[in-house]
């Protein structure tokens, strides 16, 4: 899984090493070129809590809890300047600026405050600073600043062409260009008396230092202003910040931060003393700094010319990796006499530390170079294990005291009799004596050679050993200390389920370690038995590595995914510190890992690519606000991807479906952002446990059967703090058939079965009893549906002659009615031909009378009444289906479908209508528009299926 955030770290502290307070930073670099947004970042403002906003080449960037979304103008210019101010973030860009608030669906909206300008003609201007001030937000350009009260916007005067806008000391500073510093009152800039020096340099920016005391920083200078006079700047190092180009400033609580164009930032106290130097040496993303941003804990945003960081002043933790010039996997150091010194598998390497405290320097003892197991102090002297000997270190040279090849370690023997010192090497175990106040080696144990690397003692004076290959072995020495009396392999027969060669010491107790258990050595009864006190500290499952002593009944426990100190006091555990090597991004060395106490508070990591120093004094005092996480929202989704979003804030229990039982479900953090979140998650129910630390803000399970569970979710922080536990309970309900009134169904039909089964055997019995009916009532039943089928055959005969009746009436009547309408028509014919030829002498009332009562004898609806009613006797209701079927018919277009399912053609039909052939063609050709026909089908057949 891609990591969203790359974590380098810087530490420093004020003093000696070894002083009590200790003060550290860590370098985030938050956007990389992965990401959709641009190189360059000009400014940056944050609403105090959990929301960060850039101006980015790209857009406008907002930084949050749920990532990082991008807003744009419509026409997608460069955001210059950034600031929020009263809830609202407002933004400036080419010819442009204005203010984005929330809206209803959470997305943010813009609205220009430009276009409200009486003359709305920017002249190219591009806003590059928004400052607050006496209730006015002012908008700055080079050519012009503009005013916003909450309800107008207009321009104010201007001196002339101005350089940037800075607030500092309360009050709002600019500089014209060329020109001395003007203080804005009342809307008007008045210039600042004795500030015409500044005329031939550029102020890049401008802080408050104490009181109304400010520190401006130019193209070529640093200097104070108490409101009276200007004073270069007296501080560490500023020629060198000067010559690399000042450009930006900020101040924190304790801290004076300057941005330059060529060489990073340079971190002062208050006390002008130069604490650290930030650059891409040391993994900020780029050296040219365009944007500072402090937040609610004085953390520091970074906005560069290719990448945004986060600093976090408040990390008690510094890796040395890349400032290191890869001196290797380191396996052991120690502290001496304020210099550091560090094994490594490529030689022994010292270290200055400076008055911050931080380590610097670096060199190369000469003549070490090779493998190196350990370096430790003993009785004031410095002691190392190399590949070809041990040796003692003084003034940056060795001299050996131990010739045996491979010396894995050097530890004092139990018993104050003995006053010796034991090693383990690559074949012997070797016996130190002190000789002139240094120890040297003296003889070698016989009766057991052997790799060894774990070296440890019991209460009774048995040595343990970790072969490297063959596993754990208790020995034990004779009296004179010259040979080993008694040699045991632990296997299984001593408890331990596989063979390991892993050896600790916690307290007295003898451990060791397989899988993810504990096992303590019981010396009684002689046996490996499970140790689970630490359990309840552990977060993840896993091997323990190794534990290791811390002074003051201290032990460091470390597993892959988590290290834990721990203080052991008789049978009482107390879990002082939790870290989690995946919020610092780095790794031991596989088979050796190893934590070396260098102070009370210091204690450093042997990484497989430098080191890290833990301060648990930092830890202590850190202000990192306590955390909270909140579980957002519970998404379910059935098999056909339908999602149900449901919120646990408005439920305390969540009822499901049955269909809807992938259900996945997203989290939060109150978190500062920049700060890295993991988190630990379980489903009680389904899990076994929390899961394994994780970035991510999301989990899904899919499918889950039904049944209650319980999700819940926790975070830790960079001082390795668990946050409470956020939880919600969900019920995915049974599917039907596992509900009460399936089971009340699976009864009945039980029931039902029974009684199907006693009656089968009641049948059974009266099977033989009913054959004899059975044959009696089949003939009896014969006979009746041989009556039945005849008296049916009849009945079907009666009908089949009543609708031949029907029919043959219908065709009487209908040939009646065509000769009938023949008649008329020929009478009409005849009339029309008299009246032509009398003319007058046929009394135009007398002939229309006539020609009346002949189309009212065409037309006799009676007729048409007894038609209908005939038809539907033989034909079934024709009428009543063609209607339900075709609903738009008219009554004529009902009368043609009747002529035409009687297979009448056009010339017998046009005198049943009283029309003429083509008329009749034309009916057709309306009714099949009606009917929606295409030409294929046959209007006569389709009126046929009626």
């Amino acid at each position: 899984m891609r990591r969203y955030f790359l974590f380098i770290f810087m530490y420093f502290c004020f003093g000696a090493v070894s002083g009590v307070s200790q003060t550290s930073f860590q370098v985030n670099n938050y956007l990389d070129s992965e990401q959709d947004v641009g190189n360059q970042n000009w400014d940056i403002a944050g609403d105090g809590s959990q929301r960060i906003f850039v101006a980015n080449n790209n857009g406008l960037l907002v930084i949050g809890d749920e990532g990082t979304r991008r807003y744009n103008l419509p026409e997608e210019t460069i955001f210059r300047s950034v600031a929020y101010i009263n809830d609202r973030i407002f933004t400036g860009a080419f010819e442009e600026f204005g203010f984005w608030e929330e809206g209803d669906s959470g997305e943010l909206q813009y609205h220009s405050l430009a276009s409200q300008l009486e003359n709305p003609d920017m002249n190219n201007d591009e806003i590059w600073k928004i400052v607050e001030y006496n209730d006015v937000i002012y908008f700055h350009s080079f050519g012009s600043v503009y005013a916003y009260n909450g309800e107008e916007v207009y321009r104010i005067e201007t001196p002339g062409s101005i350089m940037f806008l800075h607030k500092a000391g309360g009050q709002v500073y600019t500089q014209l260009i060329q020109g001395g510093l003007y203080r804005l009152e009342d809307h008007t800039f008045v210039p600042v008396p004795g500030s015409d020096f500044l005329e031939d340099e550029e102020v890049k920016s401008i802080v408050e230092l104490t009181g109304r005391n400010i520190l401006i920083g130019t193209s070529s200078g640093l200097y104070t202003y108490n409101g009276q006079i200007f004073n270069e700047w007296e501080a560490d190092r500023t020629e060198e910040v000067i010559q690399n180009q000042i450009n930006k400033m900020v101040r924190t609580e304790d801290k004076i931060v300057v941005g330059t164009i060529l060489n990073g930032l340079y971190i002062y106290d208050l006390d002008f003393n130069l604490l650290k130097n930030i650059n891409t040496q040391n993994q900020l993303q780029n050296n040219t700094i365009l944007s500072l941003e402090a937040d609610s804990i004085d953390n520091l945003w970074v906005g560069m010319d290719r990448g945004l960081d986060y600093i976090d002043f408040n990390t008690p933790v510094h890796v040395y990796s890349y400032e290191m010039n890869d001196i290797g996997s380191v396996y052991s150091a120690e502290l001496f006499n304020d210099e550091l010194y560090i094994g490594t598998n490529q030689g022994i390497y010292w270290l200055k530390s400076d008055n911050s405290g931080s380590f610097n320097d670096i060199t190369l003892i000469p003549d070490s170079q090779g493998q190196v197991w350990f370096i430790k102090e003993i009785d004031g002297v410095l002691y190392a294990g190399l590949n070809d000997g041990t040796f003692v270190i003084e003034n940056k040279t060795l001299r050996k005291v131990g010739f045996e090849n491979g010396g894995y370690n050097l530890k004092p023997y139990p018993e104050e009799s003995r006053n010796i010192l034991l090693q383990s090497t690559y074949n012997n175990l070797v016996v130190y004596q002190k000789s002139d106040s240094v120890w040297e080696q003296s003889n070698t144990l016989s009766g057991f050679q052997a790799p060894a690397r774990f070296l440890e003692f019991d209460h009774l004076g048995n040595i343990w050993l970790g072969h490297t290959v063959r596993g754990i072995f208790q020995l034990q020495p004779n009296i004179q200390f010259d040979n080993i009396a008694n040699v045991k392999n632990i296997s299984q027969a001593e408890g331990l389920p596989l063979n390991n060669n892993r050896v600790f010491k916690l307290g007295n107790r003898i451990m060791t370690s397989v899988a993810d258990t504990l096992y303590q050595w019981d010396a009684i009864d002689e046996q490996f038995v499970h140790f689970n006190e630490l359990d309840q500290f552990f977060t993840e499952s896993g091997v323990v590595k190794n534990i290791i002593p811390a002074g003051d009944q201290r032990y460091w426990v470390i597993k892959d995914a988590e290290i834990l100190l721990l203080q052991v006091h008789f049978n009482s555990i107390r879990l002082l510190y939790r870290l989690l090597p995946d919020m610092y991004n780095f790794d031991f060395v596989e088979g050796y890992e190893n934590v070396v106490q260098l102070t009370e508070n210091l204690h450093l990591f042997c990484l497989d690519d430098g080191f890290a120093i833990l301060d648990m004094e930092v830890a202590r005092q850190s202000n990192i606000p306590v955390s909270q996480v909140q579980i957002q929202s519970v998404r379910a989704t059935d098999y056909q991807e339908n999602e149900t979003i449901l919120d646990p804030a408005e439920e305390s229990s969540i009822e499901l479906a049955n269909q809807n039982n992938t259900v996945a479900f997203n989290w939060s953090t109150t978190q500062l952002t920049g700060i890295p979140a993991f988190f630990q998650y379980k489903l009680d129910g389904l899990d076994p446990g929390w899961s394994s630390w994780t970035e991510e803000r999301h989990t899904e399970y899919l499918r889950l059967p039904a049944g209650s569970y319980t999700f819940s979710v926790r975070a830790i922080d960079l001082n390795g703090s668990l946050t409470e536990t956020s939880s919600v309970a969900i019920t995915i309900q049974k599917p039907w058939y596992q509900s009460p009134g399936a089971y009340i169904l699976y009864l009945l039909m039980f029931a039902s079965l029974g009684i199907t089964v006693r009656l089968y055997l009641s049948r059974k019995r009266w099977k033989e009893h009913g054959r004899f009916m059975e044959e009696r009532h089949t003939e009896m039943s014969r006979d009746r549906e041989k009556a039945e089928k005849e008296i049916i055959k009849l009945k079907n005969e009666k009908l089949q002659s009543e609708i031949e009746h029907k029919s043959s009436q219908l065709a009487s009547n209908t040939m009646a009615i065509m000769r009938k309408n023949n008649l008329l028509s020929t009478i009409k014919d005849e009339l029309q031909l008299q009246k032509e030829r009398l003319g007058d002498s046929f009394p135009d009332k007398s002939y229309n009378k006539l020609m009346k009562l002949i189309e009212g004898g065409v037309e006799d609806e009676h007729e048409w009444e007894i038609f209908e009613q005939l038809y539907n006797e033989a034909h079934g209701n024709f009428f009543k289906r063609l209607k339900e079927t075709y609903p738009q018919l008219t009554p004529s277009d009902l009368r043609l479908c009747a002529y035409l399912r009687m297979n009448l053609s056009s010339k017998e039909i046009a005198p049943l209508l009283n029309i003429s052939v083509r008329g009749v063609e034309e009916r057709r050709y309306r009714l099949r528009k009606r009917l929606d026909l295409s030409t294929e089908t046959n209007l006569t057949e389709l009126i046929m299926t009626f």
